[in-house]
């Protein structure tokens, strides 16, 4: 039993030297992390190491002191440099949030105004340049940075209203165009009718006239009609007369008329009878009621 006991007592006792060892190591480790951070970051801003390089070395600077501003300054410097400006935005972002150190807030949004510009987003990096003279008023390239990112505030403001005005000008000149174009065709519109309406009494006057044409057509028709039944009795008026026979003798011409007289006088009389007995008969044909 004392043997058991021990070992259960030198297990406990490697446990916890082993403990201790390890969080001594693990303090030693913290302790020396800042240095390891200042060391990585001092290696990827040497001019012999590419982009990708430097950024993976901020990057292992990052993953030992999670909490280092500077190294979140950094990634955003790396970014800048290789113009890679979004990046570069949201780094220095993640260092203004994460400080309370004027003097690091102060380059922080000096470097995001200047991001800013290059973007062209001017608003903003104005509110940038100016949190950043906050933070140091004596800095005169940031005031100087200022006045520039204003005046190209100004300048764009301007552009704008220009362009607001230019299109209000293309509007109220597109309107007068399409008045006008209106006006025209209601003139033209108004033109067509009169047009129209002057094709349809001068349509009207010719047929008037054409009427008026064939009536005096017809009237000359029928009096050269008359006028040809005129010429036609007084022709026959005009005949001469055949010379009586002073001797009693009955002539060619006597004998051809008197014939023609008796043959018109019993075409008469059958025309009367034949009148008289379509009259009885149509009397005959009635319906007896």
């Amino acid at each position: 039993m004392k043997e058991r006991k021990m070992t259960t007592k030198t297990i406990i006792l490697s446990v916890l030297i082993s403990l201790s060892t390890a969080i001594v190591a693990k303090a030693q480790s913290i302790s020396n992390a800042p240095k390891k951070a200042k060391a990585l970051l001092a290696e990827a801003s040497s001019k012999d190491l590419d982009f990708p390089r430097s950024e993976a070395k901020i990057r292992q600077a990052k993953a030992i002191d999670k909490d280092n501003s500077d190294i979140s300054y950094n990634f955003g410097n790396l970014y800048i440099e290789n113009n890679e400006l979004e990046s570069a935005r949201l780094r220095l972002v993640e260092s203004i949030e994460s400080t309370e150190d004027k003097s690091l807030k102060h380059k922080s949004y000096h470097n995001l105004g200047n991001v800013l510009m290059e973007e062209e987003q001017y608003q903003m990096a104005v509110d940038a340049y100016k949190d950043a003279l906050r933070n140091n008023p004596t800095d005169e390239e940031t005031r100087y940075n200022l006045a520039y990112a204003k005046s190209k505030l100004k300048d764009e403001k301007n552009d704008e209203n220009k362009d607001g005005d230019d299109n209000k000008d293309k509007n109220k000149d597109e309107s007068e165009d399409e008045s006008k174009d209106n006006k025209d065709e209601g003139e033209n519109e108004d033109k067509d009718k009169d047009n129209k309406e002057k094709d349809q009494e001068d349509d009207k006057g010719d047929k008037n006239e054409n009427e008026e044409d064939q009536k005096d057509d017809k009237g000359n028709k029928d009096k050269q009609e008359k006028e040809k039944e005129g010429e036609g009795g007084d022709k026959e008026q005009e005949q001469p007369q055949q010379p009586q026979n002073t001797k009693g003798q009955i002539s060619p011409q006597q004998i051809q008329r008197l014939l023609e007289a008796i043959e018109n006088q019993e075409k008469d009389v059958q025309e009367k009878l034949n009148a008289q007995k379509a009259k009885g008969q149509k009397s005959k044909t009635g319906k007896d009621w």
